[in-house]
């Protein structure tokens, strides 16, 4: 039972509870300041708190963040009411009534028009704004340990509701073969967010994210951010037969192709062969493992219908046989743009990063790439 209270909001920590009370007396001295119901104010500080100008640390600043966000969406909305056409005055001759109601039916028209972009445009950069903020959360814990294991007992503020994580095996052989141990920068992500699975970073490149596994309902995190919120990026995935015990011949990783670059909107760089050459190594840790591979096929496919035969990439997670590896690069080397000298054998381990490309109707851009043995 949490020891500290500010109105609705509970902390478990004395640390948690400062962070609060700072909060609050900065919050106090904003709404004594300035009229929040104001429009254009509500905007202006959207968008100080949106660029980091004015800064919050705990659950009441966030509450407070997305109050102001609902002031601002809710004045765009009635903006929409107050476009109408009036009535027509008593003496105005028919014709100029009608061409002033045309004006001013065509000026609502462009008034709603611009509200709704501007409402799409809003509640994008919010969502986008929302993801970042949980993704750098995740890499504050990733990057500090020590100080993460404190809030492990504690912190459940993002993923109470969290789906519990599978790693591939059925319960009893989970019981039989206990998984290894998590690796101590992952343990306090993973207590609270029991999907996450694992951390890709290329240098150079936007790609710095956490990596979600979810067996049971693959497409999850299609469009929602790490804590399940609706988000157009969505969240890196794995494919859902992925075995991290057990590890996978192939783990495949799915991301959107965002315009703005986020997710794996950097991908369709690797088109370009300098670009490639000089961004082939990933570095890629699942919970158990750390991992650096190196790039050594980009390539360029389709998703293919239920009843083709044809070659899907996408389906290749575990090599039965040497046979069954050397079928699947034969293909892989078929689909891709370009290929590096240095191609894995059979027990290689691979990673292959998977994203949508326009260059044919369902195309997929993918990059396969193989483990460094001498990062194992």
């Amino acid at each position: 039972m949490a020891a500290y209270k500010i109105g609705n909001f509970t902390f478990d920590t004395e640390e948690e509870y400062a962070r609060g009370l700072e909060d609050a007396k900065k919050i106090e001295k904003i709404q004594n300041t300035v009229d929040l119901n104001e429009p254009e104010t509500a905007l202006r500080l959207y968008w100080l708190i949106r660029t980091g100008k004015i800064k919050f640390g705990s659950k009441v600043g966030k509450k407070f963040f997305l109050d102001i966000a609902d002031v601002v969406a809710k004045s765009a909305a009635k903006n929409i009411t107050q476009a109408q056409a009036p009535e027509q005055q008593a003496g105005e001759e028919p014709r100029q009534v009608a061409q002033d109601r045309s004006r001013k039916i065509l000026g609502a028209v462009c008034v709603t028009a611009a509200i709704l972009c501007f409402g799409w445009y809003f509640w994008s950069d919010y969502t986008n704004h929302r993801g970042s903020q949980a993704n750098e959360y995740l890499k504050m814990l990733k990057e500090n340990p020590t100080e993460a294991a404190e809030m492990v007992d504690n912190d459940t503020f993002f993923s109470e509701d969290a789906p519990e994580l599978a790693a591939g095996l059925d319960q009893t052989e989970r019981e039989n073969e206990p998984p290894p141990p998590v690796l101590p920068e992952y343990e306090a992500i993973v207590a609270q967010h029991s999907d996450f699975a694992g951390w890709i970073t290329i240098d150079g490149t936007k790609i710095d994210y956490p990596v979600m596994l979810t067996p049971n309902d693959g497409d999850y995190y299609l469009k929602r951010n790490v804590n399940g919120e609706d988000d157009i990026n969505g969240t890196l995935f794995m494919d859902p037969r992925t075995d991290l015990v057990q590890r996978s011949t192939n783990i495949i990783i799915y991301g959107h192709n965002m315009k703005s670059g986020a997710m794996f909107g950097s991908l369709k760089k690797y088109l370009d062969e300098d670009y490639w050459r000089e961004h082939a190594q990933i570095r890629f840790d699942t919970i158990y493992e750390k991992g650096t591979y190196e790039v050594f096929a980009v390539c360029l496919a389709k998703v293919q219908y239920r009843n083709s035969q044809e070659f899907r990439y996408y389906d290749f997670i575990q090599a039965d046989s040497e046979e069954a590896f050397n079928d699947y690069l034969d293909h892989i080397i078929q689909l891709s743009v370009f290929t590096g000298t240095d191609l894995p054998v059979y027990g290689d381990e691979l990673l292959t990063l998977s994203t949508c490309n326009n260059f044919t109707e369902d195309g997929r851009l993918f990059l396969v790439a193989k483990k460094c043995r001498e990062a194992e």
